[in-house]
């Protein structure tokens, strides 16, 4: 009766092949020889200057999916505006019956607690890298 897991026995085939032992899988052998020997890589000279510009290249292409967030965001804040002045105070209670239990209640604080730490950590990530590129 075989006691090791599958999880056991494969960690003991593929230390047989690290340390090089002929009885192991040959799979594992060619993957333990792999992983001794570091490939040769030549990087270019301008490597980091080709690699600033496709971050800048891919940045622009990403102006049409920061303005589509933007719309949005204004979308969400001027519909919960309309709610808020349609409903008056009784838009949480009419929310909250949505939502069987009194336990409805603190868990739109929460909501609403999470999705300004949001917007207040991405301002804070914002100022950071303006930050840095002015002192860079």
């Amino acid at each position: 009766m075989n006691s090791q897991t599958p999880d056991s026995s494969r960690w003991h085939a593929q230390e047989m092949a690290r340390r090089g032992d002929p009885a192991a899988d040959p799979m594992d052998l060619r993957v333990a020889q792999a992983l001794r020997s570091a490939p040769d890589v030549q990087l270019p000279e301008d490597f980091a200057s080709q690699v600033a510009e496709l971050a800048r290249a891919q940045g622009a292409e990403g102006l049409l999916e920061q303005r589509l967030l933007r719309g949005l965001l204004v979308l969400l804040a001027l519909s919960s505006a309309v709610t808020v002045a349609w409903y008056g105070r009784g838009w949480g209670a009419a929310l909250a019956g949505l939502v069987s239990g009194d336990s409805a209640v603190p868990w739109i604080g929460v909501a609403i607690t999470c999705l300004l730490a949001n917007w207040v950590g991405g301002l804070l990530r914002q100022w950071r890298g303006v930050q840095g590129l002015t002192t860079g």
